[in-house]
């Protein structure tokens, strides 16, 4: 029988299910290149703190192209997700209200074209790095925690051995490990970076080492290192970050017993062991703490001298700022304050200051959120010791648009977004519900 031309051209012949290897063919490729973006992830969190590692002209180091390369295959396999959960508005608004005060100072009083580049390492280190590393399994963000703490305790090791060696530079050569007045910087670019890094990678230790996640040997071995890298560095910001760490986590925990042991180790180590310390730490840090004079601690009448002077300034940049990294230029001493708080207030006015503060303050409430599950008491006073020790660090440094700085608070908050605690089910299914992602690790315990 002859069907009608509509009937004739409206027939669509069943399509062919696929075959089982047509279906495990998507699914191979997805899980292949979710290995080459976590090994390359991982690469990235390691070398993180080394600055060096890079073009001597361009702000671009090993690790950014590690990052980058990484965020390009989480999102060719479909694994990008809020990083913050129900707290990334927050989060993106504070990242805008940074960049936002930036760009108006720029418009009115600087140059636009710094002020996009200015922009443009800012929102790498806070909106694609956190979008790479963050909201992934237990077992992954313990391996990334483990990263970390090893790229700062093998830098440690390295600065160490060059350091009794006796090999230093009387130059600013890019790759030095030790400076010419023999103070330790490793591969971070300056001895109190150094320092402020390797202090924010002991609360991470604690955390494994008390979650059963690192052996007691190994995590003795990682601490060992970092101690040793800060003592070296001869860094007054270094020692006291490192004593407000300690006293913040185990005073936290209420293990007076471990602050007893630790305040007579190094009351023994400064008292006894004084002589067998290096000498630059003797003359910069152990005169100002013998003395109680902190006027003598290395550089400390220089930095008060610049924030008395950003303070004077910052009236007349409190609602429009100078523009991004302006300062150096209006400054009669013609170099940026080393203190990040007045150099937003001056450049960014205060909208670019409240906005950072709104970074500091999401991951502390991303592990409040998760306070009351099995493990989040653990990896709040985690957040909360790195925080609070970056936040302190921040009053002797210029800007942190390097990844390396909040590196150290991103792995911190990991752990508090793989629970339930700040995460919404509907966007962020348990692990029971996620195939493949299933942790076979025991979990964090508080």
């Amino acid at each position: 029988m002859q069907t009608s031309r509509y009937q004739t051209s409206s027939y669509v012949p069943p399509m062919r299910r696929p075959s089982g290897a047509a279906q495990v063919q998507p699914q191979f490729w997805t899980d292949e290149l979710h290995r080459w973006e976590f090994m390359l992830l991982q690469g990235a969190v390691f070398f993180a703190p080394y600055n060096s590692f890079r073009y001597p002209s361009i702000y671009i180091t090993l690790s950014d192209m590690m990052f980058a390369g990484a965020f390009f295959l989480r999102v060719s396999t479909g694994r990008v997700s809020a990083p913050f959960a129900n707290l990334t508005w927050l989060w993106l608004l504070g990242l805008l209200m940074l960049s936002g005060g930036l760009f108006i100072g720029s418009v009115f009083k600087g140059d636009v074209v710094r002020c996009l580049v200015l922009t443009a390492q800012y929102c790498f280190a806070y909106l694609l790095v956190p979008l790479v590393l963050l909201r992934r399994p237990e077992e992954e963000v313990i391996r990334l925690i483990k990263c970390g703490i090893w790229g700062m305790a093998v830098m440690c090791l390295l600065g160490a051995i060059v350091y009794w060696a006796g090999h230093y530079s009387t130059e600013r050569v890019q790759m030095a490990l030790v400076t010419g007045n023999k103070r330790l910087q490793g591969f971070a670019g300056n001895p109190n970076g150094m320092a402020v890094l390797t202090v924010m990678a002991m609360p991470l230790v604690w955390l494994l080492l008390l979650s059963n996640q690192m052996r007691r040997w190994v995590a003795l071995l990682c601490m060992a290192l970092l101690i040793t890298g800060v003592i070296l560095t001869s860094s007054n910001t270094g020692l006291y970050s490192m004593v407000a760490a300690a006293l913040i986590f185990f005073g936290g925990r209420r293990n007076f017993k471990t602050l007893i042991i630790i305040g007579l180790l190094g009351s023994a180590a400064l008292t006894l062991g004084q002589n067998y310390l290096p000498a630059t730490f003797q003359t910069r840090v152990l005169s100002a703490v013998n003395s109680g004079d902190l006027s003598s601690a290395g550089t400390f009448e220089g930095r008060q001298e610049l924030n008395k002077e950003a303070l004077e300034m910052a009236d007349e940049n409190l609602l429009i700022g100078l523009g991004a990294d302006q300062y150096r230029h209006a400054s009669r001493h013609g170099l940026p304050v080393h203190n990040l708080y007045l150099l937003l207030l001056n450049e960014g006015g205060g909208l670019s200051l409240l906005g950072y503060l709104v970074l500091l303050a999401v991951p502390v409430l991303a592990g409040i959120a998760g306070y009351r599950t099995r493990y989040g008491k653990l990896v709040l006073l985690t957040i909360f010791t790195t925080v609070v020790t970056f936040a302190n660090a921040l009053m002797a440094m210029p800007h942190t648009y390097g990844r390396c700085w909040f590196l150290f608070v991103f792995l911190a908050v990991s752990p508090a977004l793989v629970g339930q605690g700040v995460i919404n089910p509907r966007l962020f299914p348990s692990t029971t519900q996620r195939r493949g992602t299933r942790s076979t690790l025991p979990p964090l315990e508080s």
